[in-house]
């Protein structure tokens, strides 16, 4: 069994010592390994992560940046600054649900245009209600106290960045008010008052998880609505996979957040699937619940009732169209279907063709095989072709194909009609005409904005 914390600690102390590109490399494991524990310890927060892209970005002064790439939002991060902020593996862990409530909060967003203006107050307004939420963070992080420190009147707890974000400019326009050379007792005994109007120097970064000035990066935020959509879907989609013990773990200022999102919410396709699976029928069973038609006065005996079998057929594109990043989350989404629907699930991977002696059936997360098979064209036909050698049809198979819909026009389906097409992203369209089944856009992204674990 692996000790992440025990390899953290080895990786930190090499990358100390002597950086090199192999252990800026192994850093983007060490990230991604504390984001799998995250899944496990604050599944909420391992969720939402594990959707939100990563890019490596060795030129930040801070372990983390949420910036924006095409309206959208991406997590960068810095291997040496990691090694330097975060001493030990439970402290990245920390620094990451840090970042995962910046998002949560949208103060990427909300203050895009104030952190131009006055990024010193921004940051400290954010990162103190971010960092009350969090537990384990390092002693220099932004806190309650050191804050407190900064303003006369008594800071709230837990309250809204926007309520910080206030109280912090009014102190900072007191200081400006005063003239030159005049002093307060307050301003006299209280010397770190002086720093929150200043820039952001050496000293003002110090205990500082991410860069809050990444939030402003022109040209690439000029759809806020788009963006406001999808941070709110990201959220929601996290949310929504999280079982009742990981939400018992969030805490209700952000469970409060989480519920007034107003986007609606997108089809739920995996509990589509569970529902479609529970109609197909199969025959006949045995229950108690009907009378035995053929000696109805022994009530002992029992009738008959429909059943219903679970086939269900998962296609897997592993065309040369399709990424390894994004072939990673297609994969994972068809690992979290095992975890909702209690029938074993047949994956084929395909490109032109369906690829032979690769057949395998999965009932648990872990059976998936996060591996390419194939990388030619794409050819849907030979879909069909397989479902009709099995003698499949609509009244015993459903058929879910994961893919980005780059294929060929026309198909001949052999009368095969049920079936979920799932494209890899939300602009992705279907080649083929007229659509046979149903189309679902997923929003996987694409390896230009970094890779998702």
């Amino acid at each position: 069994m692996v000790n992440n914390a025990n390899e953290y600690a080895q990786w930190r102390q090499a990358m100390l010592v002597a950086p090199a590109a192999d252990l800026s490399q192994s850093g983007t494991t060490m990230v991604s390994r504390a984001v799998i524990e995250l899944l496990a310890t604050d599944q909420f927060y391992g969720e939402l992560l594990t959707r939100l892209p990563r890019q490596l970005n060795a030129t930040l002064t801070t372990p983390f940046a949420l910036t924006w790439l095409d309206n959208r939002l991406v997590l960068q991060y810095a291997p040496s600054a990691i090694a330097q902020v975060f001493v030990r593996f439970d402290y990245l862990q920390a620094g990451l649900k840090h970042v995962a409530l910046h998002v949560v909060w949208q103060h990427p967003l909300r203050y895009r245009e104030q952190v131009k203006q006055q990024p010193r107050l921004v940051t400290l307004a954010t990162d103190l209600a971010v960092n009350q939420y969090v537990d384990g963070l390092p002693k220099d992080a932004v806190s309650l106290a050191t804050i407190q420190s900064l303003v006369k009147e008594r800071l709230p707890r837990r309250a809204d960045s926007g309520r910080y974000l206030k109280l912090l400019q009014q102190q900072s326009r007191s200081q400006q008010r005063q003239q030159p050379g005049q002093t307060t007792p307050q301003s006299t005994s209280n010397k770190p008052q002086r720093r929150l109007t200043q820039g952001r120097d050496q000293q003002t970064t110090t205990g500082l998880i991410d860069d809050s000035g990444s939030w402003s990066a022109p040209g690439q935020l000029t759809n806020p609505n788009l963006a406001t959509a999808r941070l709110q879907q990201l959220a929601e989609e996290a949310w929504q996979q999280t079982n009742e013990a990981g939400r018992g773990l969030v805490a209700g200022n952000v469970q409060s957040q989480l519920a007034v999102i107003a986007q609606p919410a997108q089809i739920d396709w995996r509990q589509l699937l569970v529902r479609g699976l529970g109609r197909i029928p199969s025959g006949k069973k045995p229950s108690h619940a009907r009378f035995n038609r053929r000696q109805p006065a022994r009530m002992e005996l029992p009738g008959q009732i429909g059943d219903t079998r679970l086939d269900l057929q998962v296609y897997v594109d592993n065309s040369g169209s399709i990424s390894d990043a994004t072939l990673q989350q297609l994969l994972a989404q068809v690992a979290a279907l095992t975890r909702m629907c209690s029938t074993t699930i047949t994956v084929k991977p395909f490109d032109a063709i369906v690829q032979p002696g690769q057949t395998y059936q999965v009932t648990l997360p872990q059976h998936i095989r996060f591996t390419r098979r194939g990388g030619g064209g794409t050819i849907y036909q030979s879909i069909f072709d397989d479902l009709a050698a099995q003698h499949k049809t609509n009244a015993t198979t459903l058929v879910v194909i994961l893919t980005d819909g780059r294929g060929e026009r026309h198909i001949d389906t052999h009368r095969f009609t049920n079936v979920i097409w799932l494209l890899s992203r939300t602009d992705d369209q279907l080649s083929v005409r007229p659509v046979v089944g149903r189309v679902i856009n997923l929003n996987l992204g694409d390896e230009q904005y970094g890779h998702a674990t």
